[in-house]
């Protein structure tokens, strides 16, 4: 199995700090140990806010107000906008206003848009703090907006929401992780009895996760049926002297004021403005964990770390993205706001899935990310900056786990010999069937190729090894591991 060095966190360089910034392509995050820390922090949370959003969900559902995502009617190709919090959406927020299309957005964004005339048609929460606070202030009821969400979010966003919610659980790539079993089970109505029943999963949808907002609202796009997507404020940098949005929240909520017989008087809401400037230094500083983008922006690892999350999305969305922000994303194709919004995204050119796949696998590459395809079409991120020996001998152990049918247990063969059909080592009556088909030619070919381009544009391959694995399809995403279970014995 590939090695991992688990004192390297994120943002920690290859390079040393000297008297200039380190670069986007120097900086490697681990996503194991990201990943681990905000789940310590998150779960707890989760679990908690799934058992108390019990009722209200049920409420929901019986009331005709709340489904899963799956059985909302889609929006046959319509363009959608997706909503970061990056200094961009400051310019193209205003534009918003005349865009007909979907607007996606996290509750975050969900005010600073309604004042400037931009009704979201979903708000997705994803962030188990996410809560009511966010959202207070504007009467809801008066728009067409619905909430996207699980059931770990903080419960009294559910039990004030005023409009329809769609529903959804978090797959993080594990089977036995909590949302794949505790959490669907939770969310379920039992019919039978004890000798016989049947488990109606109350959301059945699983949609993948990643460590910022904009990856699953892609997703939730495309689950929606919309088309060509557009982003707004996904800068994940620094600039024009911010460092995110200029965002607005409610001061005093609109009154209906009746003073004796004088007509009622409506006072509009009271909003205050919330500015987040940034000073770009002339010099790095200790302690300062600014680095530049490779358009010479200022940002911060975790920023960058939620870019490479982003580009890793669009390579399994395999779709053309169009960005209109003059942030850290050149990578997809641009197209200015005033243009996206004046033609309702008519004018974005589709560009080919070879196109798609070749550019982020090259930005991923440059950053140490590298994918490896299955043969079932599955995708696996992998991190690590020695390719041509961890990824070969990763997907060597990955292609010798097997599963019974029939026991499910799961074993690693010792040779490189097919064992499928062969009788389970465990249950002795069970057939195993090989767990991954990965064409090991094929992929290192493919990879090769990569680093090729890497060395050619002013890249490095060869720093010191850290490697960890993500791995997933369109539909799912899980980090595979070599199970501790019996060994298959070779044969003959």
């Amino acid at each position: 199995m590939s090695t991992q060095d688990p004192n390297r966190v994120i943002g920690q360089t290859t390079v040393e700090m000297g008297h200039n910034f380190n670069t986007e392509s120097q900086i490697r995050s681990n996503a194991d140990i990201y990943n681990a820390g905000t789940r310590s922090q998150q779960q707890i949370h989760e679990e908690y806010n799934s058992g108390k959003n019990i009722a209200t969900v049920e409420r929901l559902i019986a009331e005709g107000r709340a489904r899963d995502i799956e059985d909302e009617p889609k929006h046959k190709g319509e363009p959608v906008f997706i909503i970061g919090s990056g200094p961009s959406l400051d310019d193209s927020i205003k534009h918003l206003r005349n865009w007909k299309g979907g607007i996606i957005c996290s509750p975050s964004h969900a005010r600073t848009l309604l004042y400037h005339g931009a009704e979201p048609t979903h708000i997705m929460a994803l962030d188990p703090f996410e809560s009511w606070s966010e959202l207070e202030g504007v009467d809801w009821s008066k728009t067409k907006t619905k909430l996207v969400t699980h059931p770990g979010v903080w419960p009294d966003l559910l039990e004030n929401w005023p409009n329809e919610v769609l529903l959804y659980r978090q797959n993080i790539g594990r089977a036995d992780s909590f949302y794949a079993t505790t959490q669907r089970n939770m969310y379920s109505k039992r019919e039978g009895d004890r000798n016989k029943s049947v488990f109606n999963f109350m959301i059945r949808t699983e949609m993948v996760v990643f460590a910022s907002s904009p990856p699953l609202q892609l997703f939730v796009a495309d689950r929606l049926g919309y088309g060509m997507t557009f982003l707004a404020g996904c800068d994940w940098a620094y600039h024009s002297g911010k460092d995110r949005f200029t965002e607005y929240t409610v001061k005093k909520p609109a009154q209906i004021v009746q003073t004796g017989n004088s007509p009622a008087v409506k006072i509009p809401i009271e909003w205050e403005r919330h500015e987040h400037p940034f000073t770009p230094p002339d010099k790095p500083v200790a302690g300062q964990d600014l680095i530049t983008t490779d358009n010479k922006l200022f940002t911060s690892p975790v920023l960058i770390y939620y870019k490479k999350n982003m580009i890793s999305a669009w390579r399994l969305f395999a779709r053309t993205i169009y960005t209109t922000d003059h942030g850290s994303v050149t990578e997809m194709p641009y197209m200015s706001i005033e243009r996206a919004v004046a033609t309702q995204g008519r004018k974005a050119k589709e560009r080919s899935k070879e196109w798609v796949i070749k550019t982020s696998e090259r930005y991923l590459a440059r950053i140490g990310a590298w994918v490896v395809e299955n043969e079932d079409a599955g995708k696996n991120f992998i991190e690590t900056d020695d390719p041509e020996v961890d990824l070969n001998r990763w997907m060597v152990n990955m292609s010798r786990q097997y599963q019974c049918e029939r026991c499910g247990s799961i074993g690693v063969a010792e040779d490189p010999n097919n064992h499928d059909g062969e009788a389970c080592p465990v249950c002795k009556e069970g057939k195993i069937k090989q767990r991954h088909r990965i064409d090991i030619g094929k992929n290192m070919t493919r990879i090769r190729q990569l680093m090729k381009w890497v060395e050619k544009n002013g890249g490095s391959i060869a720093v010191p090894k850290m490697a960890q694995e993500k791995s997933g399809d369109a539909q799912t995403q899980f980090t595979p591991s070599v199970p501790q279970v019996e060994p298959i014995p070779a044969g003959d």
